[in-house]
């Protein structure tokens, strides 16, 4: 090797240590610097050129510098490379570092120094320590740093043995490259973090970039064109595909090797893997984003219960003693625990309302409001922005963003009033959020998510709207997994005195009168009347009444539908036995389970009966499975 190679040769070693982040060393058996770089006079206060030729005494305190001196006897005494973790008060404070060190061996296998690799993890070590005492559910690991020999190449003088060796060392994956787009050196390091060998990147330079994952390759492109359009160290973080398919996150350093004569002679690359670094943060972002959501939910409640609280909800509870209502009751204790979608029918002014309310305080979901929409009081092109929301500008009027109601009670229950009034066009829109749990705001393509329970009401007679082609079959049987049927006032009138003494008590504290007593005609008549309003119509027959009473001894007025139109007529609400509601209800349930009567999901454990019990009950209906001929 002529005087100039060699000159060359010791530039480019000490060009390449200079650029490593950690501090480099290079020690005779002596215990004397040969080579250091310059991070390693940076970070322990002394003159990299001075260093030369001296020992530990020189650079660390006396104690320290013992100890040092005594792991590098052992070390080369056992020719064996070791990680060791020290501490030092360098520069009036206590920094702890993280060497990697190891033996130099000749081709005649004789031990002629030590070289080592230094890294401060002293923040790292308070980082850990603080997140560890924040009970953060993010652990910060410090991988061993380890890295393997190349294989020593003959004939290679002791500058490019040095070389090799320090390079070779790196925990990183160093790459140095050429100006077209070469690859001069790739440090073995590559292999563990990449699945790739030097070899096979030296071969194919392109396999660099082929491996970053697309939605990073942006993020390259644009780092790999400013770097040589603006020369000087930059730092960017990517992912890549490992060759056994798993992602990595990789945080990328370079910077420019300029010769000589200021010329530009390629760039000097390091490659970390900072993936579990990237996913604790990603894991912390992601906390944060769910308290963010959690804080944006929380006032749409809010403001919801701001609104409801508007409203005039007269009933907190259920009023009644008879058979039928206690049987209402008994079905709202079955579906309340569940899931289920629940459908409850019966005549305006029976309590449908109470009923869903009861299905939902007795739910999981208790904790959060019931959100409700009135599908017969909205006009038909303001139903779906209620539903579904809209973004701003999405329609004329709409000068702001509306959050809607499925996502308003997501992980809540929602009360669709007056389900039969839907319009046949958002009637499809419903049903994909029943099966799916997707929906979009108007005026915008992204697919929200909502986990829903969904109560529905009417008044009218679906199974004939189904048949009139005025409502879908497929909603109705999404919607009538399990039907209530509420009786009208009229078919439980032993339930009117306790309601109307509950109404009473109601009305004096609002009109502020005192009723002590209620005349002996009242009650009777009260329950002759065939109550077509039902509840409602009662409630507003009773406040008259305490308005009308002079002295404190309740009276009726002589006619109860005086102040009824008189274009209206008692309903003709179909009111079936409760035979024939246990009839039909048993029926459906066989067909969801298609007649499978017992075992796990058989139509015994839907009804949460006997199959004995329900046999015995099929026979008393006359139930048999039907038979088809082809």
């Amino acid at each position: 090797m002529t005087e100039r190679e060699l000159k060359d040769s010791q530039y480019l070693l000490q060009t390449v240590i200079d650029t490593i982040e950690g501090e480099v060393f290079v020690k005779d058996t002596n215990g004397k610097y040969l080579l250091v770089n310059k991070a390693f006079g940076k970070d322990f206060g002394v003159d990299p050129k001075a260093v030369i030729g001296k020992d530990d005494f020189f650079v660390f305190p006396p104690e320290a510098a013992a100890k040092l001196q005594e792991n590098d006897k052992r070390i080369m005494a056992g020719r064996k490379a070791e990680n060791i973790e020290e501490s030092a008060t360098l520069k009036a404070k206590n920094v702890t570092y993280l060497t990697n060190k190891v033996p130099l061996i000749d081709d005649k296998g004789n031990v002629f120094g030590i070289c080592g690799v230094g890294f401060d993890i002293t923040r790292q070590k308070k980082l850990e320590k603080a997140l560890k005492d924040a009970h953060l559910d993010l652990e910060r690991q410090v991988k061993e740093r380890t890295a393997q020999l190349s294989e020593t190449v003959d004939k290679l003088r002791e500058a490019e043995l040095r070389y090799r060796t320090v390079a070779d060392f790196t925990y990183d994956w160093e790459y140095w490259t050429n100006l077209d787009g070469t690859l001069r050196y790739v440090s073995p390091s590559c292999e563990r973090i990449s699945g790739y060998t030097p070899r096979q990147f030296m071969d194919n330079p392109s396999l660099y970039r082929e491996i970053i994952i697309p939605k990073d390759q942006d993020v390259w492109g644009k780092h790999y064109h400013d770097s040589r359009k603006e020369p000087g160290a930059k730092e960017i973080q990517f992912r890549i595909r490992r060759r056994d398919g798993s992602i990595r996150w990789i945080e990328h350093v370079c910077q420019p090797v300029i010769g000589d004569q200021e010329e530009l002679l390629g760039f000097r690359a390091s490659n970390r893997d900072i993936t579990i670094r990237k996913e604790g943060e990603i894991k912390l972002q992601n906390a944060y984003s769910e308290i963010e959501a959690l804080k944006v939910q929380l006032e749409a409640d809010r403001t919801y219960l701001r609104e409801e609280i508007k409203l005039e909800h007269d009933h907190e509870n259920i009023i009644g003693n008879s058979d039928m209502l206690k049987y209402v009751l008994f079905r709202v204790e079955q579906v309340a625990p569940a899931d289920t979608t629940v459908l409850i029918l019966g005549e305006t002014g029976t309590g449908k309302e109470l009923i869903a309310r009861a299905i939902h305080n007795a739910s999981p979901r208790r904790e959060r409001p019931l959100i409700k929409v009135d599908c017969a009081s909205l006009p038909a092109n303001l139903i779906e922005s209620e539903l579904f929301g809209h973004e701003k500008g999405s329609f004329t009027g709409a000068v702001e963003k509306r959050v809607g109601r499925f996502e308003l009670a997501n992980g809540a229950t929602l009360f669709l009033d007056e389900i039969g009034e839907l319009p046949l066009e958002l009637q499809t829109k419903l049903l994909r959020v029943l099966q799916d749990g997707e929906f979009e705001r108007l005026g915008s393509s992204q697919t929200l998510h909502a986990d829903v329970r969904i109560i529905a009401a009417t008044n009218r007679n679906l199974e004939e709207d189904v048949l009139k082609k005025h409502f879908r079959m497929d909603l109705w049987y999404r919607l009538s997994v399990f039907t209530i049927s509420i009786p009208p006032l009229r078919e439980r009138s032993e339930d009117i005195v306790l309601l109307v003494k509950y109404m009473i008590r109601h009305f004096e504290r609002k009109l502020g009168k005192r009723i002590s007593s209620i005349h002996t005609s009242v009650f009777t008549k009260l329950q002759d009347y065939s109550w077509p309003g039902n509840v409602r119509e009662l409630e507003n027959v009773i406040e008259r009444a305490v308005i009308n009473t002079q002295g404190d001894t309740l009276r009726l007025e002589d006619s109860l539908d005086a102040h009824r139109p008189e274009d209206v007529e008692s309903p003709d609400f179909p009111i079936k036995s409760l035979e024939e509601i246990e009839r039909e209800h048993i029926l459906l349930a066989l067909r969801k389970t298609n007649w499978k009567i017992h075992g796990e999901n058989g139509a015994a454990a839907l009804l949460d009966i006997n199959p004995s019990t329900l046999r015995g009950r099929m026979r008393k209906q006359e139930i048999r499975r039907p038979s088809y001929k082809t």
